[in-house]
C-alpha cells in the first residue's frame, strides 16, 4: 500500500491539504488534541486519481467536461455521463483491495460512514456545506465501495456547478468513518454566525445524525452560556459542559471561530466536522428585485431559499437553452425568479409584467408542481399571499419562482433523421403520458425539400386546458374521439425550429409547443448518435440491434408511471447509480424481477419512463406501442440496447426465449417448442 493513497484519518494533517482535504486534516488535529473523533481512513485524491488515469474514466470526465463548455446546453447530460463513468467502470484490483482491507478494519467494530473531504472544501470563503455527499451507516464492504462510487460521482451535480460557478473541483477525496448512534446531535458555533456575538450556541436535534446537515431536523437553538431553557430546549448538564469545551478547544487549537458538527452518543460527544465560519461577505444580503433566470451571473449570489435547487437544475440545460435560443431567433417561453417582501409585490409585478408575456404563470416557492398557478394580472396578490413558503435568512425576504404557462394547443417531439427529413411527434398539449410513451402521437415528416406527409393521424378521447390553482396547471377532461390533425404551416414551422437547433447543437430532440401556427421551443434533449429512419419490418424501430433472451412481461406500469412522476425520471440522472431512484420501492422491486434471470428481453405496453433504470439491466425491449422519440425511447438508443414496437407483443409470453431485430420479433422456443415470428 503506497504511504499516500489510503492512511489513517489521524495522521492527515501530516499530508497536505490537497492530498487528504481540510475536512480529514481538521478532524486529526482535534483528534490529536486529546477531543473524541470516530475512527476512520482517508481515501486521498491520490487515490481517486490513479482510479481515473488507470481507466477509462479519467478520459470520460475530461471529454465531457470539454463538451460543457462547448455545448452548455448539454451540460446535464454531459454530468450525467460523467457520473455514470465512476459509478459503473471496474476500479483497478489492486486499488480496490487497499480500500476494501482498510473498510474491513473499521467495520469489524460496527457500520460505517462514507463522508466527502473535497480539498477545496471548508474554507473561510467557500464552505460547501451541504454541496458534497456522505452516505452511511453501512456494513459490508461492497456497500461502502458502491458508497464511495455515489459520492465521487456526486462531485459532478448541477449543484456543484452551480456553487463554483461552473468551475468543478479537480481533485476529490474521502474518507470512511466509523458510525456513532446519535442520541443527539447538532452543529455548534463557537461565535454566533450572524452577529458574531461571542459565546458560543447550537443547534440541536434528537435522532438521526444524517438530518443535520441536510436541513431535514427539527432543531432548536441554544445559547450555551445561558442558563436552562433556551427556546424551550433543555440540555442534559453533562452535554452543556461538554459542548462548551469543544467550542474553547477548538478556537484555541484553530485560532479563530469554528462551525463544528458533533453527534452526542450514551453520554459521549463526539465531534464529526470542523471547519471556520463561513464569512458573511459570501452571500449577498437580501435585496428586492428579480432576474430572468438566463442572467446566470447575478442569480449565483443571490439568496433564493428553497428555489435554489430548483435554480441549480435548471442550470444544466434550461438557462443556456434560453440562451442558444435567443442567438438562433427561437422563440422559447420565459422565467424569472424574485426577491422580495410583501410591500414590494406590486412594484415587482409590474415590472414583471413587461417581462412575462402569456396569461397565466407559474409561481413556484420550492420545486416544480409544488406552486401556484395564478393570471398573470393577479401577480401581486398571490406573491403577498405565497410570503412565508419560501422565507429567506432574513425572514422578511421571500424568494419564488415564475415562469409563463403557454396555452398551447398542441405538444410533442422532434428531430432531424440521417436522411435530413425531420420527423415531428404531435399530441394535444398537456395529456398525461407523452414524455413517458404511453400515447400514439400523430406523426408528421418533413423532407429536405419541405414536403410534407402524414405517417400517422392519431385518435384522442382527452382534451386538456389550463386552469388556475394549486399544482399542476394542465387539466384533462374526457371528450368524444377526435383526429389530431395539424395545418401544413405549423408542421413547417415546427421543423424550421428544429433545424435550426440540431445545427447549432448537433443530435438534439426537440421538446416544443404549438399553437396558431407557430412552434416554441419547451426543451432539448442530446443524444450521442444519428437517428437513422424509423421504418422496419417488423415493427416500429425504437433502437437498433439484435438481441436474444428470455421473456419478462411487466403487465401493469401504473406504479412505475407514479415512481417516474414521483422521481423526476427522464433522460437525465435516472440510472441505477441514482440513489433516489433505486431506494423506490416500485423501481427496486421491477429491478429485482430483471435480474432474476440472465438475458431478459422485458415487453411492456409502451416505453414508460419508469422502465429507464432497468435499461442497463435488460438485453432488449418489446412494446406494444409507443414512440419513437420520448424519454425512454432516447435512453434505450443512447445505451444501445435493441427495441421495437411489435404487433405481436400481446402474445408473447413469460418464458419464451425469443431474438429481436430491425425484422422483427422471433420466438425460439416457447409452448410449441417452433421457431416462429411473431
Amino acid at each position: 500500500m503506497k504511504q499516500d493513497r489510503v492512511i489513517p484519518l489521524y495522521r492527515a494533517d501530516g499530508f497536505p491539504t490537497p492530498l487528504t482535504g481540510a475536512k480529514a486534516g481538521a478532524l486529526a488535529r482535534l483528534h490529536g488534541a486529546g477531543l473524541p473523533v470516530p475512527d476512520g481512513v482517508c481515501v486521498t485524491s491520490r487515490w481517486f486519481g490513479e482510479v481515473a488515469s488507470r481507466t477509462d474514466i479519467g478520459r470520460s470526465i475530461e471529454r465531457h467536461l470539454r463538451d460543457i463548455g462547448a455545448i452548455p446546453t448539454g451540460t446535464g447530460r454531459s454530468l450525467e455521463l460523467i457520473r455514470r463513468a465512476l459509478t459503473r467502470t471496474p476500479w483497478p484490483d489492486d486499488l480496490v483491495a487497499e480500500v476494501s482491507e482498510a473498510a474491513q478494519r473499521l467495520l469489524a467494530a460496527g457500520p460505517v460512514m462514507v463522508r466527502s473531504s473535497v480539498p477545496v472544501e471548508d474554507g473561510a470563503e467557500l464552505s460547501f456545506a451541504g454541496v458534497f455527499e456522505s452516505e452511511g451507516p453501512l456494513t459490508s464492504v461492497p456497500e461502502v465501495l458502491a458508497a464511495l462510487g455515489r459520492c465521487w460521482a456526486a462531485l459532478y451535480s448541477s449543484r456543484v456547478l452551480s456553487y463554483t460557478r461552473g468551475r468543478l473541483p479537480s481533485e476529490y477525496a474521502a474518507f470512511l468513518q466509523s458510525w456513532v448512534r446519535p442520541d443527539a446531535h447538532g452543529v455548534l458555533f463557537t461565535r454566533d454566525p450572524v452577529t458574531h456575538a461571542d459565546g458560543p450556541i447550537t443547534d440541536i436535534a434528537w435522532g438521526n445524525a444524517t438530518d443535520t446537515t441536510s436541513g431535514r431536523a427539527s432543531a432548536g437553538r441554544v445559547v450555551l452560556t445561558a442558563g436552562d431553557g433556551d427556546r424551550d430546549v433543555t440540555l442534559p448538564r453533562a452535554l452543556r459542559d461538554a459542548l462548551n469545551s469543544l467550542a474553547r478547544q477548538g478556537e484555541q487549537l484553530f485560532g479563530q471561530p469554528l462551525d463544528i458538527e458533533w453527534v452526542w452518543s450514551d453520554g459521549r460527544l463526539h465531534a464529526l466536522q470542523a471547519r471556520p465560519i463561513t464569512h458573511a461577505a459570501a452571500t449577498r444580503a437580501p435585496a428586492a428585485g428579480w432576474w430572468p433566470d438566463s442572467d446566470v451571473g447575478a442569480l449565483h449570489d443571490v439568496d433564493l431559499g428553497l428555489c435554489r435547487r430548483r435554480f441549480e437544475g435548471a442550470l444544466m440545460k434550461h438557462i443556456w437553452l434560453r440562451r442558444q435560443c435567443a442567438l438562433l431567433d427561437v422563440p422559447t417561453y420565459r422565467e424569472a425568479y424574485v426577491v422580495y417582501r410583501p410591500e414590494d409585490a406590486r412594484r415587482l409585478s409590474d415590472e414583471l409584467a413587461g417581462h412575462l408575456r402569456t396569461e397565466y404563470v407559474q409561481i413556484n416557492w420550492a420545486g416544480r408542481g409544488t406552486g401556484t398557478v395564478a393570471p398573470l394580472a393577479e401577480l401581486a396578490l398571490h406573491l403577498k399571499r405565497g410570503h412565508d413558503r419560501n422565507p429567506l435568512d432574513d425572514p422578511a425576504f421571500c424568494a419564488a419562482h415564475i415562469g409563463e404557462i403557454v396555452p398551447a394547443e398542441a405538444s410533442g417531439f422532434s428531430a432531424v433523421l440521417g436522411d435530413g427529413t425531420v420527423v415531428i411527434e404531435a399530441f394535444p398539449a398537456g395529456l398525461p403520458g407523452i414524455k413517458e410513451g404511453g400515447l400514439v402521437p400523430s406523426v408528421f415528416t418533413v423532407s429536405p425539400a419541405g414536403r410534407v406527409a402524414r405517417e400517422h393521424i392519431g385518435t384522442f378521447e382527452r382534451r386538456c386546458r389550463v386552469k388556475p390553482g394549486e399544482g399542476w396547471w394542465w387539466h384533462p377532461e374526457d371528450t368524444p374521439a377526435y383526429t389530431f390533425d395539424r395545418s401544413d404551416p405549423e408542421i413547417l414551422d415546427i421543423a424550421r425550429v428544429t433545424r435550426a437547433l440540431c445545427e447549432s447543437l448537433g443530435e438534439a430532440r426537440v421538446e416544443w409547443y404549438a399553437g396558431d401556427g407557430g412552434a416554441m421551443v419547451r426543451d432539448v434533449s442530446l443524444e450521442g448518435g444519428r437517428l437513422d429512419a424509423p421504418s422496419s419490418p417488423g415493427g416500429q424501430l425504437i433502437s437498433g440491434g439484435v438481441a436474444s433472451g428470455t421473456v419478462l412481461n411487466l403487465p401493469d406500469l401504473g406504479e412505475l408511471d407514479e415512481a417516474a412522476r414521483a422521481l423526476e425520471v427522464s433522460v437525465v440522472g435516472s440510472g441505477t447509480d441514482n440513489a433516489a431512484v433505486m431506494a423506490d420501492a416500485r423501481i427496486t422491486a421491477a429491478v429485482d424481477a430483471v435480474g432474476r434471470t440472465k438475458d431478459v428481453i422485458v415487453v411492456a405496453e409502451y416505453p414508460s419512463a419508469g422502465l429507464i433504470p432497468l435499461v442497463d439491466l435488460a438485453a432488449g425491449f418489446v412494446f406494444q406501442r409507443g414512440n419513437l422519440l420520448c424519454h425512454t425511447a432516447i435512453v434505450l438508443r443512447e445505451r444501445g440496447v435493441p427495441a421495437i414496437v411489435s404487433p405481436g407483443a400481446a402474445q408473447l409470453r413469460d418464458g419464451m426465449t425469443v431474438e429481436i431485430s430491425p425484422a422483427g420479433v422471433t420466438v425460439l422456443s416457447g409452448p410449441s417448442g417452433r421457431e416462429q415470428a411473431c
